[in-house]
């Protein structure tokens, strides 16, 4: 519900303030004082184009703030849990345009882009008229409508489909799990096997591959290895014309001589010893190393086939050897389960047939129930809309078929034809700004408390009408305001008698400046407007008794209705 505005420095308004009330709220006023500019305002102010054309003359920028009670509105507050934006009951929302183009939106005092306000205010209210923001001119939300008019019916069938669906995802979930199909499953198999067979004939072991690089690098430098090995034994077997074991055993054997004159120097020679048979078990071990040191090119080649086999195997089947024979073996396990399932795929595929048969016989009876809907819907509207003074008007809902998804197999479309002899077509693409006003109020009549939106506003809601058909808007105006929240701008006297609040734009000039300014009346500026309206003399004895009269028998028929 939307208490109040306020417009600063746009198009003809200077500065208005309006709370609007509960019920009818009609807006009334002389041409050009300013109503089309206040339709526009709140038409920005929930989402439509910037356009700094509409700054006030003289003026850096025109800013509008809306202030909406949400507590009762769920759409809203789902879809500001959707965008993580904070909120209470009261909403607020500021927008601003600047001479430059920009335009700077706020949601309680924090900045907002114009895509969420958009998801925002189509919760909020619908503007029906020159400037329009209008579900209805949503195709998408066609489906919607119809489903909101069928209530219960449908939403039963709709929670039946959900759960099917749920139950094909599982079971679809368990074929693919299994393979999928026999063509999916068959080359599945032919993989796995040759997987396995190129890793079993790889006969790969742990710890190969780091043996395989140390061998490798041993006969890559083998000379340098065999000779450095060959100096060192020379030297500890021939060095200085002895070798270093004969050299310590004759050192030690002259030390041990003069041992009993010094106590170092018998433990010199003890380690002398040490050194003397240390020197020849390496001289023992290099010769050793000598003779098994031996180049093979044969065996080199092999080596090297061998890692460049398994540098292949690791880029397909993991970074080590390790990761490799893990593979192998949840391979061999999945080829297992491939060759064990053909009974259980079949027996999911004949779950998966027999659900399959429950969504499109449940699609099919959602079908007949929208169609069989669709038909009532119609048929009320087109006669709400012949009250309302479109007698030539007609109204379908073209179906077409899509694949099952969660609100049914159904696309639909509203068509439309205004007069006679027109063939029906999308509403969204014939219908005028003063028609889809009357369409939509007569839609909203058929549809009573089922729309999620609960404040409307109606521009040109009398364009084109008159006499008894102007009276039977207002009734429906009535009527649909018992419920929500109308804010209409009318020219017709008859109309603005059913108001709950009643407000007369004026235009005031001051200093060659133009100014609108919006007033709420009290009864008898009421009364006064309603003459007016009425063609006659506001000030006027007679024009003052028939607008009376017009607002008491708007009274008598919505206290009917209460």
């Amino acid at each position: 519900m939307i208490k109040s505005i306020k417009i600063k420095d746009f198009a003809l308004i200077k500065d208005m303030e309006v709370e609007f009330g509960d019920g009818l709220n009609i807006i009334t006023g002389e041409t050009g004082a300013g109503k089309s500019s206040f339709i526009s305002a709140i038409s920005f102010v929930l989402g439509e184009r910037a356009d700094k054309s509409n700054i006030r003359t003289n003026c850096e920028f025109a800013k509008i703030e809306a202030v909406f009670d949400i507590s009762n509105n769920i759409g809203i507050k789902n879809t500001l849990n959707d965008l993580g934006l904070p909120y209470d009951d009261i909403l607020i929302i500021s927008r601003k345009i600047n001479q430059e183009g920009k335009s700077d939106i706020k949601l309680n005092g924090e900045t907002i882009n114009l895509t969420m306000l958009k998801k925002i205010s189509c919760h909020l209210a619908d503007i029906y008229g020159q400037h329009e923001q209008q579900s209805l001119l949503n195709k998408e939300m066609h489906l919607v409508f119809l489903d909101n008019y069928l209530g219960k019916s449908i939403e039963d069938a709709k929670n039946d489909l959900s759960l099917l669906l749920n139950q094909k995802k599982e079971i679809e979930n368990k074929i693919a799990n299994l393979g999928g199909d026999e063509f999916s499953r068959e080359r599945e198999k032919d993989m796995l096997n040759f997987q396995i067979e190129e890793l079993e004939k790889a006969e790969l072991k742990n710890g190969e591959e780091e043996d395989l690089i140390s061998k490798k690098r041993k006969m890559e430098n083998y000379q340098r290895v065999f000779d450095a090995i060959k100096i060192c034994r020379e030297l500890l077997t021939e060095g200085m014309g002895n070798s270093v074991s004969e050299n310590c055993y004759t050192s030690k054997k002259i030390l041990g001589n003069i041992a009993s004159l010094d106590k170092d120097f018998a433990e010199l020679s003890n380690r002398l010893e040490t050194l003397e048979i240390e020197a020849k078990d390496i001289s023992e071990t290099l010769e050793t190393k000598i003779n098994e040191f031996d180049f093979n090119e044969y065996e080199f080649q092999k080596i090297d086939e061998r890692l460049d086999l398994i540098k292949s195997l690791k880029r397909k089947y993991g970074s080590t050897i390790e990761e490799i024979l893990t593979f192998l073996e949840s391979s061999k396990n999945r080829l297992i389960e491939l060759e064990d399932t053909e009974e259980l795929l079949e027996k999911n595929n004949i779950e998966l047939q027999a659900i399959n048969n429950k969504i499109n016989n449940l699609c099919s009876l959602m079908t007949d129930l929208r169609k069989q809907g669709a038909q009532q819907l119609c048929k009320n509207v087109v006669m709400e809309l012949s009250q309302l003074g479109m007698k030539n008007a007609t109204f379908n809902v073209e179906f077409t078929m899509k694949q099952p998804q969660s609100d049914g197999a159904d696309d639909v479309e509203f068509m439309f034809s205004a007069n006679l002899g027109e063939p029906l077509k999308p509403l969204i693409k014939v219908i005028s700004g003063g028609e889809m006003s009357r369409f939509m109020l007569a839609f909203k009549v058929v549809m009573g408390n089922l729309q999620s939106i609960n404040s409307l506003i109606f521009d040109e809601i009398d364009s084109g009408i008159s006499g008894i058909v102007s009276l039977e808007v207002g009734k429906k105006l009535a009527k649909l305001a018992s419920n929500n929240q109308i804010v209409a701008i009318t020219h017709l006297a008859t109309i603005a008698s059913f108001a709950n609040c009643h407000f007369q734009i004026k235009k005031n000039i001051v200093n060659g400046t133009t100014n609108s300014l919006l007033v709420k009346l009290d009864t008898n500026g009421q009364l006064s407007e309603i003459a007016r309206l009425a063609g006659g003399n506001n000030a006027s004895k007679i024009g003052l008794e028939h607008a009376q009269e017009l607002k008491l028998q708007a009274q008598k028929f919505m206290s009917a209705i209460k």
